[in-house]
């Protein structure tokens, strides 16, 4: 019987170690939080680089949503009023000025494959 006994005793004791590697896990991360440089920025008080949020485009209403404010086409944001919307940025105009806000930053156009300028791409036969 004290034969049968040992198995179990190592059996509960690698079960143990075993979970207890599991408690020192590291924790998981929010996903949807916002990257770390938008979250300092909040932090500090400062404006983020661009106020636009997201553009509202359908057949019932256009808008934009700016700094967490849904401003319609034709409506004001602070002084300025909103006089163009396109799918990816929002013309304000102003006392003489002009603002684009863009949605996304623009993005340089470079080659699909680094160092494959004006060389033509192999086929790829496949069975």
């Amino acid at each position: 019987m004290a034969d049968r006994m040992m198995p179990a005793q190592a059996i509960a004791a690698t079960a143990a170690l075993l979970l207890s590697a599991g408690s020192t896990a590291q924790a998981l991360t929010d996903p949807t939080r916002p990257p770390l440089e938008l979250m300092s920025v909040v932090g500090s008080g400062v404006a983020p680089r661009t106020p636009l949020q997201s553009i509202v485009l359908s057949s019932a209403r256009k808008g934009a949503i700016i700094n967490g404010q849904f401003v319609p086409l034709g409506g004001t944001y602070g002084k300025a009023k909103l006089v163009r919307i396109t799918a990816t940025e929002v013309t304000l105009k102003s006392e003489g000025t002009v603002e684009v806000l863009q949605l996304y930053p623009p993005m340089e156009k470079t080659s699909a494959a680094s160092g494959a300028e004006g060389k033509p791409e192999k086929a790829v036969k496949r069975p």
